[in-house]
């Protein structure tokens, strides 16, 4: 086998077979086993080196030019003949290299004709006298070499796939940085140094922002005694009101953060991105529901910066290395684009593809107790950031109306139990057993969020099955949804009674997140046969499943503050509900229902609903944008006089034409039942395209 044909390419160095089989770089001196001087070509001109500046390399630089100091702008190198041609060959490492290289491959050989002559040794007598116990080896084997492992290099978590050649790769992969540490291009006009804001690698999501030095970032925090205030804040878990699941224990944070103060030069660019992320997601909780004296009118914009510092930080310490809160800083990022008043669905769904990919290259997928080097505490605390991995999954997809990307991965990483933080240490030698549901800990939260997002995958993965699916299914997943939503411990469900109670406390955001996601997701999967429901009793379940989950989210739209209106969330979940609501009671007219009280009871909602955007549009744009909308067409449903329904009855086409134009088509009784309930498919793209906000800012910075 000859790799030389493929790691060494350079043409003054060519490679030959030593006499013991390993492999010797040739036109190497005499002296190479000496340790050389490397004579390093600079790269700036002398001007910006004297300074310590960034140097773009013309002829002159940029920083010459606006000093005026163009003639003094030189750089050394053979285009000024100020050095000589320098070449470093590092002889002995790359040699040695080459035989670890060649070593691996022939034990792999060796290996595998071992494994071959064994095979064909093997009688037939005992495969025929005990044929299940060799199926039984036949399957323990391909397990083995299947199955991936988890490697803890120091502190890094790497997940090893089940490939013998991972050893070849890696060593091909040492080889190359050894060759590129060991050899200098000769014209100084070939030494290109990339342009400071263009990203490579995995850092290509983050293409909008400009990679910075480490004490350009370390300077953007502000005063310790400020950050201490602002990490308290959010890990004030009572008052904090955005939906954070906190995988990791506040003392392990802790334990980090203060490691950072005494000396924030070498802290890992990785961590220093979490430390962003979490001043990142307080400034935008202040900006939604209210700023303390000292953040006043500022916290929108510092929201922004640290947002863009934690990415420059994903960026400099590279997703793809496997560093120690990879994943906690990708899902704290995730979650503050969540949240932001723009709509982001689509670049949210591509970073979640993003966070998938990089919790299976630190091996979350698998479960830790395939590995020994993990600590009971390591394992839980892994458990947990698998499943906020699997919810962000779940969640971008159903919401942006894409595939899922865990639904293709294998996973055994077993539920994390239901336990508090005080009962985990770092010296844990095994884990205490899982408390009831009914106890609220730091994981009850994340555990019934967990459940109710894999049933709400299923409803993404049936939106886009390019297959016809039977109505059966949907049942299936009606049930799926319905049997997470009722597992729900009490303290996470949302009340009649208390429905109308202001959501305050960070108890208050879990519930109404938990149960308005529920109820949206009740909307999303019944709604396409919401219509059909009236005509034909097989299709009942989803027009009830409709209307109840629509009345029971316009209910909860009483319990929120204005501020709520600022989330496209918020806006989205109540705008299908008004819809949903609004396409019934139009349903109801064309087919001349006769129970009209129910119709009464659902346009009092509406206007209740209505009012309430029309009080918060003088402080949220937004809010009155929505109210423009919806009070035009709730006003066609009200009872009108004989001298007006004519007009009235124009401007209800007009209104609904332009939104769903498929009712138009109703006039006439001519029409067979089957053509009725295949018009009565709702035109649901129009509306989407609606309240997807889709004019509003750009999306988020990846």
């Amino acid at each position: 086998m000859d790799l030389t044909n493929f790691i060494l390419f350079h043409p003054l160095n060519t490679v030959t077979m030593g006499s013991n089989g390993g492999t010797k770089p040739t036109g190497i001196a005499k002296g190479s086993n000496q340790s050389r001087r490397r004579h390093r070509i600079p790269l700036s001109c002398d001007p910006c080196r004297a300074r310590k500046l960034r140097c773009n390399r013309e002829r002159p630089c940029q920083n010459c030019t606006a000093r005026n100091e163009q003639p003094s702008c030189r750089f050394r190198g053979p285009s000024n003949g100020s050095a000589s041609i320098a070449r470093r060959d590092g002889g002995d490492e790359m040699m040695n290299r080459i035989d670890q290289l060649e070593n691996l491959v022939k034990r792999l050989i060796a290996e595998r004709q071992d494994g071959s002559r064994n095979a064909h040794n093997t009688p037939e007598s005992s495969t025929l006298d005990d044929n299940k116990a060799v199926q039984g080896a036949h399957l323990n084997a391909s397990e083995v070499a299947c199955a991936g492992t988890t490697m803890i290099d120091g502190t890094r978590s790497v997940y090893r796939g089940g490939d013998e050649w991972y050893d070849v790769l890696e060593e091909i992969n040492a080889l190359k940085q050894t060759w590129a540490e060991n050899h200098d291009e000769t014209a100084d006009e070939v030494v290109q140094s990339p342009p400071s804001h263009i990203a490579d690698g995995s850092s290509l999501l983050f293409g909008q922002v400009k990679p910075l030095e480490r004490i350009e970032i370390i300077s953007t925090l502000p005063p310790k005694h400020q950050v201490d205030k602002l990490v308290a804040k959010f890990f004030d878990t009572e008052n904090f009101r955005i939906a954070v699941p906190r995988e990791c224990p506040r003392p392990v944070i802790v334990k980090q953060y203060n490691e950072h103060w005494k000396d924030p030069s070498r802290t890992n660019f990785i961590w220093l991105g979490l430390l962003f992320s979490i001043l990142g997601l307080t400034m935008l909780s202040f900006h939604q529901f209210g700023e303390p004296p000292e953040y006043e009118g500022v916290s929108e914009s510092l929201f922004q910066l640290y947002r863009i510092r934690t990415a420059q930080c994903l960026l400099n310490g590279d997703i793809a290395k496997c560093f120690p809160y990879t994943i906690e800083t990708l899902r704290f990022n995730a979650t503050a684009e969540l949240n932001r008043k723009d709509d982001n669905r689509r670049g949210l769904w591509i970073m979640t593809g993003v966070i998938v990919r990089a919790a299976i290259n630190m091996g979350y997928h698998r479960d830790p107790s395939h590995s020994p080097s993990i600590s009971p505490f390591h394992a839980e605390y892994r458990r947990r950031v698998w499943l906020s991995v699997l919810i962000m999954d779940d969640m971008a997809s159903f919401l942006g109306g894409f595939p899922r990307m865990g639904s293709a991965v294998f996973s055994d990483t077993m539920e994390p139990r239901n336990i508090h933080d005080w009962e985990l240490s770092e010296h844990s030698t095994s884990l205490p057993p899982s408390r009831p549901m009914e106890e609220p800990t730091a994981t009850t939260y994340l555990i019934a969020k967990t459940r109710l997002f894999r049933a709400i995958g299923r409803i993404a993965d049936f939106n886009n099955t390019p297959n016809f699916v039977s109505y059966d299914t949907v049942r299936e997943i009606d049930q799926a949804l319905y049997n997470s939503y009722d597992s729900f411990p009490s303290h996470l469900k949302v009340h009649k009674e208390g429905s109308t109670i202001p959501v305050k406390t960070a108890a208050d955001v879990s519930r109404f997140s938990l149960c308005s996601m529920y109820h949206r997701a009740m909307c999303a999967l019944h709604r396409k046969f919401m219509a059909k429901g009236r005509l034909n009793g097989r299709f009942k379940l989803s027009h009830d499943r409709c209307l109840s989950s629509a009345l029971t989210i316009l209910d909860y739209q009483v319990a929120l503050e204005p501020s709520w209106y600022k989330s496209s969330l918020t806006r989205q979940v109540l705008t299908l509900a008004a819809m949903i609501l609004l396409l019934d009671l139009e349903l109801a007219r064309r087919f001349n229902n006769t129970d009209t009280s129910s119709s009464i009871d659902v346009l009092q909602i509406l206007e209740r609903s209505c009012d309430l955007w029309r009080r918060a549009k003088d402080s949220y744009e937004e809010a009155g944008r929505v109210h423009e909308i919806l009070a035009p067409m709730i006003s066609s449903f009200r009872p009108v006089t004989a001298t007006t329904s004519a007009q009235t009855e124009v401007r209800t086409a007009f209104d609904l034409q332009r939104f769903s134009p498929s009712f138009t088509s109703f006039d006439g009784v001519e029409h067979s039942l089957e053509k009725e309930m295949s018009d009565m498919d709702i035109d649901w793209t129009t509306w989407d395209a609606f309240i997807q906000d889709t004019e509003l800012q750009d999306g988020p910075i990846y």
